[in-house]
């Protein structure tokens, strides 16, 4: 079947599934509205959370409104199912005006299908978004949401600064007890766990959050084989991709986890464990080593207090340095963003629904939907906003704000770093992100390829397979079953022979 054909049989199959399940989901059953007379009305595809479920009553949603001038028809998917219903929806060519949460992946696929707007073209109708780009400093990783012509399809969530929010955590008050350094390096780390284990026989000092990927991404750039694009960096002195999992530095990796496997250092359970099995294990003693968000550690000190001793002290610490160097997380400062379909060019009030895009980059849009209301959730005092009692009073302030509509990621596109630090309520999320800062923790951002439609396929279908095999040989490293020389070699012909080598081609010549 001819590509463009088959194409267009899914786009009209799509179309038929997603007309009547989204339109079942809408808070309203207004069509849009150009009248002067009145706010305009705009269709709003929204990823509703369990934890924080769509409210139209919501007093803050209602400003946001009235300010933009707007009335928003939420059509609320559930957050599960949000990204297969996204793709039904993208191709359906019936597309709400404002398409929330959606990822770069999703963009640059739809990008090239000619159903979303290119909003670069349009920049003299969106001088906040603009201006908030050059503020924030966000350019290079602005450039990877952007098609090979150097258009822009999304209307990005921007994160005025990175954040040194997930670290490696420890018992601070078991190394105290037994006269133990905090750890500076990858063989520090190994010394420090075998005392502890120990120490506690029974116990599995480190522990993973969940999945294997998660101890990647939150260690990887120690070993430098993490931040990657699948994998995948672009060597600027070479002028070349490269495929990470089969470097040096990962096979020192996966040596060092089956080291701590083998000698149950480390939870046998690490990329199976659960959440609130991670969270028990940690909060009983059985664990005192993970990688995790510093906001979490309120929560599990508490916890940790009640069942393990009044000491219990589980703190953040630098990164660990390792192959890579000393360098934290990578931080991503655009997680997602909102797009618009291309057909609203050509509807009477275009020029309304960008007011209202440009509206939320303002910085009284902003503020409503981060800070509140003034004098209810937050006060000025000398020239700096307060949360107030009634938010800092609460079980957790994160919490707060979701239950009034605030700090949603739905229609949030701003977040500043004095906010973010105050929302966190953490200190040490503010020294060690200005220790980050100073010490050039934060690696740099991956180059993504820039690829057309039927370049993507292809790499779709050679990701699938290359995912597979390298998700297989990874659990043989770590936990044994795999090893020798022999094996390392075989593995990497193997990853070569099923989509590396095609790969690394099919990035570089996106590169030209």
């Amino acid at each position: 079947m001819n590509m463009k054909f088959r194409k267009g049989v899914m786009t009209t199959l799509a179309a038929l599934l997603v007309a009547l399940p989204i339109s079942a989901c809408s808070q309203s059953s207004k069509e849009p509205s150009s009248d002067p007379a009145g706010p305009t009305g705009l269709s709003m595809m929204y990823s509703d959370s369990s934890a924080y479920p769509f409210n139209k009553e919501w007093a803050l949603f209602k400003q946001l409104q009235t300010k933009g001038n707007v009335q928003i028809d939420v059509q609320a998917v559930p957050s599960p199912d949000y990204k297969n219903k996204l793709k039904i929806v993208l191709s359906s060519g019936t597309i709400p005006d404002l398409v929330t949460e959606v990822t770069q992946e999703i963009v640059l696929e739809f990008a090239q299908n000619g159903v979303l707007l290119p909003l670069s073209d349009y920049m003299d109708k969106l001088p906040n978004l603009e201006k908030k780009i050059k503020e924030y400093e966000i350019e290079d990783e602005l450039d990877n949401w952007r098609t090979k012509d150097g258009k822009l399809y999304v209307a990005p969530v921007m994160n005025e600064a990175a954040l040194y929010n997930t670290a490696p955590v420890i018992r601070m008050d078991l190394l105290k007890k037994y006269d133990l350094s905090v750890p500076e390096t990858m063989d520090d780390l190994y010394n420090v766990l075998k005392v502890l284990k120990e120490k506690d026989p029974s116990s599995f000092p480190m522990a993973n959050l969940v999945r294997a990927e998660t101890i990647r991404n939150l260690s990887g750039a120690a070993w430098g084989i993490d931040p990657s694009y699948n994998g995948f960096v672009y060597d600027e002195q070479q002028q070349s991709y490269t495929y990470l999992y089969t470097s040096d530095n990962y096979r020192q990796y996966v040596t060092f986890l089956n080291k701590l496997v083998s000698e149950k250092l480390a939870d046998p359970e690490l990329f199976t464990s659960s959440l609130d099995s991670w969270k028990q294990k940690l909060v009983t003693g059985k664990s005192v080593f993970t990688y995790t968000w510093i906001s979490e550690l309120a929560q599990l000190n508490a916890d940790g207090k009640k069942n393990v001793s009044p000491d219990f002290d589980l703190a953040p610490i630098p990164p660990i340095a390792g192959p890579g160097g000393k360098l934290a997380a990578s931080t991503q400062r655009i997680p997602h963003g909102i797009v618009l379909p291309a057909s609203a060019a050509n509807k009477p009030y275009f020029e309304e629904l960008l007011a209202f895009v440009n509206y939320l980059y303002s910085d009284e849009g902003n503020t409503i939907v981060t800070w509140g209301e003034e004098n209810d959730s937050f006060t000025v005092v000398d020239g700096k906003k307060q949360f107030t009692d009634k938010i800092t009073g609460a079980t957790s302030i994160q919490r707060a704000l979701w239950d009034s509509g605030a700090s949603n990621q739905n229609y949030t596109m701003l977040y500043t770093y004095d906010w973010f630090t105050k929302v966190l309520d953490n200190p040490l999320v503010t020294s060690l992100t200005e220790e980050a800062r100073a010490n050039n923790w934060f690696p740099p951002i991956v180059k993504v390829p820039k690829l057309t439609s039927d370049e993507k396929e292809e790499e779709n279908m050679l990701l699938t397979t290359l995912k597979d095999s390298y998700a297989k040989a990874h659990d043989g490293f770590v936990f044994g079953r795999l090893g020798n020389d022999a094996d390392w070699e075989n593995y990497v012909k193997d990853m070569e022979n099923k989509g590396v080598k095609k790969l690394i081609e099919l990035y570089n010549n996106s590169m030209k």
